[in-house]
C-alpha cells in the first residue's frame, strides 16, 4: 500500500490538521495514525485485496476523513478519531449510524469499526464512499457546499437553495426521532458538515424532493432522550438562538441563520416525512402478513 498521499480534497496535508492535547506533539500522533491505519488495512478483509492507495481528504474537530482507492475504482471513507478526541467516541457514532441506517435511507451507513488494541483511544470506522458529495457548511456566515473534488473549493447557495437545503435539515432531524425509546439526535451542526448532498445536486429545477433524495446525515455524535414535542420546542428555541449558555440540540451557537419560515416549513416537512414512513411501515406488515 503507498503510503498517504497529499490531500484528494483540503490542500496541503500535514500535522497542522492535527487536534492534538497538551503534552502531545503533532508530528508523532500523525505517526501513530498512520501506523493504525496500516494494521487495519493490512488485515485480510475480502473488500480490501489488492493494490490500497490512501488520501487525505477532509477532517473536523473530532475525526480525521481519508479515502481508500482499491485496484484504482473501489473507493471508501475512513473515519479515525483525532489525538483528542474521547476514547470511544467513533464507537458510538457507529453505533448511532449503523441504527439510523437501518430505518432511515437518508443516514450514512457505516460498515467496519476498529479500535487499536495497543491503544484503545485509536479508533476508525469505514463508510461507502460517494464520489464528489457536498458537505454543507458555511464560509465566515454563507451557508453552502464545500466540494472536495477534483478542486477543493466553497459553493454558496442561493436564497432558494438555502430555503430548501434549511427545511430539509430540519425535516429529516424531526423523521429522525425514535417514538419507541423518545430520542432524538443531539450536537448536530447545520451548518457544520453533520450533513452532505450526493453529486447531481445543483440549483437547476431544486424542489424538496431533488434535495431529499440526494441529502445524507454523516454525523450522529449523541442522542438526547425527550418527548418529540419537547424535541420540537428545544430545537425552536435554539434556532431562534433564544438558549445563549448551552446548545443540546445544534451543539452551538449557528454560524448561518435559519429563517423562521424556513424553520416551520421544516417542521411541516418532518412530519410528513414520518407519516410517510408509518405508511410504508404499514404496508409492508400487510404484505408479510398476507405472504404468511
Amino acid at each position: 500500500m503507498h503510503q498517504v498521499s497529499d490531500s484528494l480534497g483540503i490542500p496541503n496535508y500535514g500535522p497542522w490538521y492535527f487536534n492534538v492535547l497538551p503534552g502531545q506533539n503533532e508530528i508523532e500522533e500523525m505517526g501513530k495514525i498512520h501506523s493504525f491505519l496500516y494494521k487495519v488495512l493490512s488485515r485480510p478483509m475480502k473488500e480490501f485485496e489488492g493494490e490500497k492507495r490512501l488520501e487525505f481528504i477532509n477532517y473536523g474537530s473530532t475525526q480525521l476523513v481519508y479515502v481508500l482507492t482499491v485496484n484504482g475504482k473501489q473507493r471508501y471513507t475512513i473515519l479515525i478519531s483525532q489525538p483528542s478526541t474521547k476514547e470511544d467516541a467513533s464507537k458510538l457514532e457507529f453505533d448511532h449510524l449503523s441504527k439510523l441506517s437501518r430505518e432511515h435511507k437518508n443516514v450514512v451507513c457505516p460498515f467496519y469499526y476498529f479500535k487499536d488494541s495497543t491503544d484503545p483511544k485509536r479508533e476508525l470506522y469505514i463508510t461507502p464512499y460517494e464520489y464528489q458529495a457536498r458537505c454543507i457548511g458555511v464560509d465566515e456566515t454563507k451557508l453552502g457546499m464545500w466540494v472536495p473534488e477534483p478542486v477543493y473549493h466553497f459553493v454558496e447557495f442561493s436564497d432558494s437553495a438555502r430555503e430548501i437545503i434549511n427545511s430539509s435539515m430540519i425535516a429529516l432531524l424531526i423523521s429522525f426521532y425514535d417514538e419507541n425509546s423518545k430520542q432524538g439526535i443531539a450536537q448536530c451542526r447545520f451548518d457544520g458538515g453533520d450533513f452532505m448532498i450526493t453529486k447531481g445536486f445543483s440549483d437547476t429545477f431544486l424542489s424538496y424532493d431533488v434535495v431529499l433524495e440526494r441529502m445524507k446525515l454523516i454525523a450522529a455524535r449523541e442522542f438526547v432522550t425527550m418527548e418529540l414535542e419537547d424535541y420540537i420546542q428545544l430545537l425552536r428555541s435554539e434556532l431562534k438562538e433564544e438558549k445563549k449558555d448551552s446548545y443540546i440540540l445544534l451543539g452551538q451557537k449557528l454560524k448561518a441563520e435559519i429563517k423562521e419560515e424556513e424553520m416551520e416549513k421544516g417542521i411541516q416537512l418532518g412530519f410528513q416525512l414520518r407519516e410517510q414512513e408509518k405508511g410504508k411501515k404499514l404496508d409492508l406488515f400487510h404484505h408479510r402478513r398476507e405472504y404468511l
